[in-house]
């Protein structure tokens, strides 16, 4: 990860900072509100994402005829387009003000004009239930070591007996049978061995689990 164009510290305000292990990019990621903190969820478990970058430039635009510099929150380099994308994580509340708004639009044209693509992120926007609260649950298992033996012998037989399709609780039964337990069904779904209704049903014991296109092509 590229060295931060600003050093993220709390100023002696009372702002919560801190760090993010971040399992896409291999290292710890320094977030400047609880609002950036959350972003980071969606960030690493989507797909389309390659890699991020906290603070990542130091952006020169004009407003009112005079010159400022602007540090956005975030670089995404995505797979889908080769424009880079600049990111600003904001609570709602801030992104109402006059000075917000006004600041944002200058920089939006500045950003078009040099061939990036530039949004701003909210609370609202991210804190969307049940969806956040999947992404937070499974993060915790991310991490988690899934022996290959076992784990491939699970896969087959969910293709095999359940025709790819169980709930999380057949799935835990299932798995206890090949040695594994609960918190490695958790990780196979973090790690999307399965697929389920992301953004609409809480993961839980009767949550409808679809082994994915591609360990069925696999």
């Amino acid at each position: 990860m590229r060295k931060p164009a600003r050093k993220i510290n709390n100023g002696g305000r009372d702002r919560v900072i801190g760090n993010f292990p971040s399992y896409k990019m291999g290292c710890m990621v320094e977030w400047d509100s609880q609002v950036e903190r959350d972003f980071l969820f969606y960030l690493e478990f989507d797909d389309d994402v390659i890699e991020y970058h906290p603070q990542p430039i130091k952006y020169r635009y004009s407003l009112k005829n005079k010159y400022h510099n602007h540090f956005p929150d975030f670089e995404v380099v995505r797979r889908s387009t080769p424009k880079l994308k600049y990111v600003e994580v904001k609570t709602y509340s801030t992104t109402q003000k006059p000075e917000f708004i006004e600041k944002t639009a200058a920089i939006t044209a500045a950003m078009e004009r040099d061939g990036f693509d530039y949004a701003v992120v909210t609370d609202v926007d991210l804190r969307v239930q049940p969806l956040f609260g999947n992404l937070k649950l499974l993060y915790r298992y991310i991490w988690q070591e899934l022996p290959p033996v076992e784990t491939n012998s699970l896969l087959n037989d969910v293709n095999r007996i359940h025709n790819g399709i169980l709930t999380l609780s057949d799935l835990k039964y299932l798995a206890e049978s090949h040695g594994l337990q609960l918190v490695d069904c958790y990780a196979a779904i973090a790690k999307k061995y399965f697929e389920f209704e992301l953004a609409t049903h809480p993961l839980g014991p009767d949550t409808l689990l679809r082994l994915s296109q591609v360990q069925i092509n696999g």
